[in-house]
């Protein structure tokens, strides 16, 4: 499968990390969430620390496409999610 990636500020499927105290926040749409409705939604969400994947959150229509991971920092930190309808997307922590 294609890895696609994007601006996360212009496609709202490019996931969004954030640093937080105890790992990191994955959302999926910035500035407004991405739909999750039963015909279109995000199915999970992963995320990579350091080239290894650290975790994943499966999601299901009417969920928020939000995750948070209580992992330990990383030097190389990116997120993929996987839209029902528009495939596998790649964002990276800036």
């Amino acid at each position: 499968m294609e890895i696609l990636t994007g601006d996360v500020n212009e496609e709202k499927h490019v996931p969004f990390i954030e640093e937080t105290d105890k790992g990191y926040k994955v959302t999926v749409g910035k500035p407004a969430l991405h739909p999750m409705k039963e015909k279109h939604y995000i199915q999970y969400i992963e995320l990579y620390v350091n080239g290894d994947a650290v975790g994943k959150k499966e999601l299901e229509a009417g969920d928020d496409p939000v995750a948070e991971f209580e992992v330990p920092k990383g030097k190389q930190v990116f997120a993929r999610e996987l839209c029902n309808i528009h495939g596998l997307w790649q964002g990276e922590l800036d």
